[in-house]
């Protein structure tokens, strides 16, 4: 059965070029990038039966020095026509990456021009040119990180992002409320994460769930919490061993729907191929 996922996740890199005082929900930073076989694993439509993706986010580390891995995934996208429709990035915005803004223009015309006249003619019943008129240059998001915790992004980087990416829309996070500890700092397991609630919930095919690709090639249904939480919970599910559907049917949530049956996670989908 193929599957819709609602939010893919790939951190390109765990390297970062600042030191937040105080705060980091990372905890310090590695010199690893993740390499572009296992990105192949991770979008290999076939492999993991997917009939779409909704979002696909870059992450890290600062993901703008691996710049190469994003600029891969895109060219991969468009050149095999992968049903992903929607990219992101999160940045502390003190580098600017030419490679990744042309890059998601690039995809923004593979999207304009392909995925979404080709999704709103199959889930459009009426107003066709109306909706995809409403919906043309919405297929890339940058996202400034200038909250009380990093230290101040470059406007000088911040305009060259302005000036040549007149297709992306960008945003700024502004200040974090101190009593989300996601995004206020570093705890081990981030927020209020717990190995208990390490699933994903599925509805007749729907993936709610982030499933995420670590730098190390493997899954976890977090991308948030520090370097060794994510580690401990996806160090078992080697993307070169686990498809998509292998690591949801060993995390589903209690709630999830399947066949219009309701299913619990059970001991006999965590065996490994």
């Amino acid at each position: 059965m193929q599957s819709y996922y609602a939010n893919l996740g790939i951190e390109v890199t765990r390297r970062c070029n600042q030191v937040c005082e105080n705060f980091c929900m990372r905890g310090a930073s590695q010199a690893m990038d993740i390499p572009v076989e296992y990105i192949d694993l991770f979008l290999d439509q076939k492999r993991n039966q997917y009939k779409a993706v909704d979002q696909l986010l870059f992450s890290g580390g600062e993901p703008t020095l691996n710049e190469d891995a994003i600029v891969y995934t895109v060219q991969k996208i468009i050149s095999e026509k992968l049903p992903i429709y929607h990219l992101s990035m999160v940045t502390n915005g003190l580098v600017y990456s030419d490679a990744i803004v042309q890059a998601f223009e690039k995809y923004n015309e593979f999207f304009n021009s392909f995925l979404l006249p080709q999704f709103a003619k199959e889930n459009v019943k009426s107003n066709l040119e109306e909706f995809i008129d409403k919906n043309i240059n919405t297929g890339t998001d940058i996202l400034f990180s200038n909250d009380q915790y990093h230290h101040p992004i470059s406007q000088d980087v911040l305009s060259m992002y302005y000036e040549n990416g007149h297709h992306i829309r960008f945003h700024q996070t502004g200040d974090r409320d101190d009593s989300d500890i996601l995004h206020s700092g570093f705890s081990d397991y981030g927020r209020n994460l717990t190995l208990e609630d390490n699933n994903v919930r599925v509805f007749n095919g729907l993936v709610m769930d982030l499933i995420y690709l670590t730098a190390k090639g493997n899954l976890s249904c977090y991308g948030d919490g520090s370097y060794d939480f994510l580690d401990q919970l996806s160090n078992q599910y080697s993307i070169s061993s686990y498809t998509l559907p292998d690591f949801y049917m060993s995390h589903l949530s209690s709630s999830s729907v399947v066949d219009g049956k309701v299913l619990r996670k059970s001991k006999s989908w965590k065996k490994k191929k």
